[in-house]
């Protein structure tokens, strides 16, 4: 792993003005994953976009953590959906312009 790919747990929630326990639940719940670089706590720079959403979730609209899961299990089942409905409508295009 390298070190410009993750950031730490203690920076990030500096930078964001958020408890680092916010980060550590997201995790307990599975919605975003911690490694470890040199014994400390770190994100993956990749997750910085999907954090900031649940921030926005928990501190702005008030949503608990458990809400929150729920809402990005949602969320992520609605982009799968219309990820398939997309191919289904290029297959469809493909078949109609065939014949």
């Amino acid at each position: 792993m390298e070190t410009k790919n993750v950031i730490t747990i203690t920076e990030f929630c500096q930078h964001y003005d958020i408890p680092e326990q916010f980060i550590i639940a997201l995790s307990e719940y599975e919605l975003v994953e911690i490694a470890t670089e040199n014994s400390t706590p770190c994100i993956y720079v990749t997750e910085i976009q999907t954090i900031e959403k649940l921030i926005r979730f928990h501190f702005e609209l008030d949503i608990n953590i458990e809400g929150i899961h729920a809402i990005s299990n949602l969320l992520n089942k609605v982009e799968r959906l219309q990820e398939d409905v997309k191919a289904l409508n290029n297959k469809l295009t493909f078949y109609e312009s065939g014949t």
